[in-house]
């Protein structure tokens, strides 16, 4: 279970890569131009929030049973920030800092092709704080929005806390898994609002341990830039870590 876990966002980034333009800026006016060249150097810090998801079907890929990301109540965010220097009309450059919460609700998993009664009650917390080196293509279409698209890559530090439990053998509950109920969740399994010790192994948990504690953070992004003012800076954004994410940046540029 832990290698199909690992390979889920590898296979999220491979199905959601878009194709890079190769232009890097489209036509600007005369004035615009002659400001940049003025100020070749410009920064830009910004905060951001994002809404996070690993699809479902990816990790039906692997696992006949699965909880998932925006499920059953729970809510998955990213939140963060990014440095970013702009080097004139050419390209920019910056570094984000992120946490994502990839925490997912209770439920049976089953590998794929495992035999039904073999599907664990998992109790999956999941946070992956990651710090991306990337570079932009940018359009300054009018002096307040600029399109833009990027990618980049960094080290993702993954915190976890993933624990699951077996169905007892000849019980009831794993008479249950055994009908093909893990989908919806056996009472047979349960008592009390908790897990029933007759009828599952919770004095012997699995704890897992092999998720490796570092990953490649692969981002690949789009979306808009609007200037507020002299110095603000809105953002829209979308696009591919080892996750799914749409969200949105506050900040300031000079």
């Amino acid at each position: 279970m832990a290698a199909r876990l690992t390979f889920v966002p590898a296979l999220v980034l491979l199905l959601f890569i878009p194709s890079l333009a190769t232009a890097q800026h489209g036509d600007i006016t005369d004035e615009l131009r002659f400001q940049s060249e003025l100020n070749p150097n410009e920064f830009m810090v910004t905060a951001h929030a994002r809404a996070i998801t690993i699809p479902s079907f990816a990790l039906g890929l692997f696992f006949d049973e699965h909880s998932s990301t925006w499920s059953d109540g729970q809510r998955n965010f990213s939140m963060g920030g990014e440095f970013v220097w702009r080097r004139g009309n050419d390209f920019e450059l910056g570094v984000a800092f992120d946490r994502a919460d990839l925490t997912m609700p209770d439920a049976f998993w089953n590998e794929d092709g495992d035999p039904p009664e073999e599907a664990e009650w998992t109790e999956m917390q999941m946070h992956i704080s990651s710090v991306v080196f990337s570079a932009y293509w940018f359009w300054d279409v009018t002096t307040w929005m600029t399109p833009f698209i990027g990618g980049g890559i960094g080290p993702g530090f993954i915190s976890d806390n993933i624990t699951r439990y077996s169905a007892r053998p000849g019980s009831e509950c794993e008479q249950a898994l055994l009908d093909g109920h893990a989908s919806e969740p056996p009472p047979e399994c349960f008592e009390d609002g908790g897990l029933a010790e007759d009828q599952m192994n919770v004095d012997e948990p699995n704890t897992e341990h092999s998720i490796p504690p570092v990953i490649p953070m692969v981002n690949l992004s789009t979306g808009l830039r609007f200037n507020v003012g002299s110095k603000g800076v809105f953002k829209l954004e979308s696009g591919v870590y080892p996750y799914l994410f749409t969200g949105m940046g506050l900040g300031m540029q000079w």
